[in-house]
């Protein structure tokens, strides 16, 4: 019977210590009531299961399981979280949406409220969605925010859908006599305006950094007007090949320098540094650096965070807190 007792002691005090190894990775050392998420499609779980795109109207979007957000509300024990992440969001539009007094860019009407049939932003709209998240920022303790990759890269999925729109338009157009008049003239607006949009993507991309650095600045200036006793962290631009090498080659030399730009504004480059504390991401699994290269059919070399990588994304908040 001892000799049991024993055993048994020993297997608990194992099974006890696993516990203990493994919970910290998942828990901070502080509570949050009230968690907050702003950011774009990475923290609203684009490419998870259970993912799906929530509309430009409202500011709470669905928490997807298994995505960061989740992990992190579980880690601080929060009660209430407020996911106000959009897939999408550049820092123009977070902008917009926090600061009534910036009038916006071209391209906010892709991803704030729009009149039917338009891109222009339906103001009314906005001002709603502006007073939720305002609202919800000023209830948090904690706040993540996690943006900036679009800034940059979100011009390719601008051309790509503007290519499918025209191909449509095109083979419209060549069945003209098929066509009611109103369609034919919808389809010759498209393509003009397309010619229009082509040219300001190229006005955003020669302008992109130094609109990065004015737009986040406003941002984080925002929050804390809106809140200053929240605890902000701001999340760093994660290298999407970190992990992927052929064979002893590391492919990090063509990205780290982008990336590294991005990262050093938000660790020293902000005007309003003070007001945040910086976290930076690092070797987080994504589709394209686990060499998943077409498992996301409408964009091929997905650089979003596998589910793994998410846990990875939770683990180093976490510890940052």
């Amino acid at each position: 019977m001892k000799r049991f007792t024993a055993k048994l002691s020993a297997v608990l005090l194992a099974v006890l210590m696993i516990v203990v190894c493994v919970v910290p990775s998942f828990a901070a050392t502080r509570t949050y009531r009230n968690y907050a998420v702003l950011g774009d499609s990475i923290p609203a779980g684009y490419m998870l299961p259970g993912y799906k795109f929530a509309g430009k109207k409202t500011a709470l979007w669905p928490v997807v399981p298994g995505s960061y957000p989740e992990y992190v509300k579980k880690g601080v024990r929060a009660t209430n979280i407020y996911m106000m992440a959009h897939s999408g969001y550049r820092t123009a539009d977070i902008r917009r949406v926090l600061d009534p007094s910036f009038k916006g860019d071209y391209f906010n009407g892709r991803r704030l409220p729009t009149y039917p049939d338009s891109m222009e932003v339906n103001e009314t709209q906005l001002k709603q969605l502006r007073s939720q998240v305002v609202n919800y920022i000023a209830k948090s303790d904690l706040i993540t925010l996690n943006i900036g990759g679009n800034d940059v890269f979100q011009f390719l999925l601008i051309l790509r859908d503007m290519i499918n729109d025209d191909l449509i338009a095109i083979e419209d157009l060549q069945n003209l006599p098929a066509l009611p008049l109103d369609a034919t003239l919808k389809d010759v607006r498209q393509l003009a305006g397309n010619s229009e949009t082509l040219y300001r993507i190229l006005e955003m991309e020669l302008n992109s950094i130094q609109d990065f650095h004015t737009h986040f600045d406003a941002i984080i200036r925002r929050i804390h007007e809106i809140n200053p006793r929240a605890r902000l962290l701001v999340l760093g631009v994660y290298n999407p090949i970190d992990v992927l090498k052929f064979g002893p080659v590391s492919a990090n030399f063509l990205v780290e320098p982008v990336i590294e730009s991005f990262n050093a504004y938000y660790r020293t480059g902000c005007r309003y540094r003070n007001y945040y504390q910086f976290v930076p991401l690092k070797n987080i699994d994504t589709y394209v650096g686990t060499g998943q290269l077409f498992v996301n059919p409408e964009q091929p070399v997905d650089i979003h965070p596998t589910k793994n990588g998410h846990r990875q994304i939770a683990q180093q908040i976490l510890a940052a807190l």
